[in-house]
């Protein structure tokens, strides 16, 4: 066996590249996308490596958002906020096609030390695990929990 018929051509890399091109394109044009694509982001979730360096809480979906229940954030200037729940929203709709989420929730987080945020603004947070991301928080209006924020996610 000659060194040449051990390896791909050209023609047939060229091929097998293209087929892999369009299985990909037809996978995420069918009315499968959602599911494949929260399927794929459930594996990525589990390689912490991985997780870190591909996704972000600002596009996961309720169940991730549940798994972190407990975990501080920190927030630039030194303020720091843990999650203390997460409600999903009874009412269904349509999500942005570019999220991997089924439904709408909302995120509740109290602040470390009793500190206090400004509401209404978007923040940069830090998770242990998956990194900084952009959270728009608005501050609780019920008096007796000034230290703590909510987001909610579509």
């Amino acid at each position: 066996m000659d060194k040449a018929s051990r390896f791909l051509s050209r023609r047939k890399l060229l091929l097998v590249m293209g087929g892999v091109a369009g299985a990909a394109g037809a996978a995420m044009m069918s009315p499968f996308r959602n599911v494949f694509l929260r399927n794929t982001r459930e594996l990525v979730r589990r390689q912490p490596v991985l997780r870190r360096m591909l996704l972000s809480l600002a596009n996961a979906g309720y169940e991730e958002w549940m798994a972190q229940v407990g975990a501080i954030f920190s927030i630039g200037g030194g303020t720091s906020m843990r999650l203390a729940g997460v409600e999903a929203f009874a009412a269904g709709g349509t999500r942005p096609i570019s999220l991997a989420r089924d439904r709408a929730f909302m995120a509740v987080f109290d602040l470390v030390n009793g500190a206090t945020m400004a509401g209404d603004l978007i923040y940069t947070a830090n998770h242990p695990q998956y990194g900084p991301f952009q959270i728009f928080l608005a501050a609780s209006s019920d008096p007796r929990t000034p230290s703590r924020m909510i987001a909610v996610f579509n």
